[in-house]
């Protein structure tokens, strides 16, 4: 396949960096790795990864108070409910 157009992107030096690092070990280059990339967002229809917001379980659990310790997950399940 030839590539006939260009795609420039800002990334912070640290990063760019540290995925050479991942790249080289892999022994491909950057400009792989992103036309990697491109083609599984068309595989995909959409991106390659899951993201999403994470609850904050500290912030869901903040007040709650545990019983333990528990033998399986439905008694802890049990005791959250009660």
């Amino acid at each position: 396949m030839t590539y006939d157009t260009d795609i420039t992107i800002r990334t912070d030096s640290a990063v760019k960096h540290e995925t050479q690092e991942i790249f080289d070990a892999l022994g491909i280059d950057a400009c792989t790795e992103v036309n990697m990339f491109l083609r599984q967002v068309i595989i995909h229809h959409g991106l390659p990864f899951r993201v999403a917001l994470e609850p904050d379980i500290d912030m869901a659990l903040e007040g709650t108070e545990f019983h333990g310790p528990f033998d399986s997950v439905e008694e802890l399940m049990t005791d959250l409910n009660d």
